[in-house]
């Protein structure tokens, strides 16, 4: 390839000026291309897991969708500020799982996952992606998972072998019939009580995520 034959200086301001999907699919042409491609400074990317495997700089966002079958080649959506719809589309050209893709990112950008949120993500893809950054040991910031998923042994049992590095945060909804039953016992406490405090408070811990696990 003829970017290999320029100096070093050279190829580490080409890479800079290119975007995160340039670097993926050029990190596919050759190994040795690939060890190259952390000269772009990629530790300044973040990369979250959530609907879609996203890679954030700046105001940009590239959301890589999770296909369910394997093809020739993986889109992705540009959105400016987490707008939609797409400002422009892209693809990485792969034609294995989507979670072996999510492995090649970090391992080529050596930067860790940011964040893993299972609040947008089917049970089935979350449940993959863990069994997959388990076994790769790849460094997990902060992990969402809601608290009946996390009430599986099974899941459990990936989980605790997860290289979470931050935090792993448990989060609860709150039943229909539980969330009656506490609005009409809080507006009835209101009345009694002169004031509106115990609706506030019950309104905060509707919407609380609560942390009850955290990981140094």
């Amino acid at each position: 390839m003829k970017l290999l034959r320029f100096p070093m200086l050279v190829i580490k301001d080409v890479l800079k000026n290119m975007d995160p999907i340039d670097l993926i699919n050029l990190s596919l042409m050759s190994k040795k291309m690939g060890h190259l491609i952390p000269l772009a400074d990629t530790h300044r990317f973040r990369v979250d897991l959530e609907h879609f495997l996203i890679i954030s700089i700046n105001e940009k966002q590239y959301n890589i969708q999770l296909p369910k079958n394997v093809s020739s080649q993986v889109t992705v959506m540009i959105t400016i500020d987490n707008a939609w719809p797409a400002r422009e589309w892209l693809h990485i050209h792969w034609n294995k799982k989507w979670t072996e893709l999510l492995v090649h990112i970090l391992r080529v950008f050596k930067c860790p996952l940011t964040t893993v949120n299972s609040k947008s993500m089917p049970n089935g893809k979350l449940i993959e992606a863990m069994l997959i950054l388990s076994a790769e040991q790849c460094e997990i910031k902060k992990m969402y998972i809601h608290q009946d998923l996390q009430k599986k042994k099974s899941v459990r049992n990936i989980i605790e072998n997860l290289n979470i590095t931050e935090r792993l945060i448990i989060t609860r909804l709150i039943e229909v019939a539980e969330w009656e039953r506490s609005l009409e016992q809080s507006l009835e406490e209101s009345q009694v009580n002169g004031g509106m405090r115990r609706v506030v408070n019950w309104i905060r811990f509707v919407f609380l995520k609560i942390e009850l696990i955290v990981m140094n």
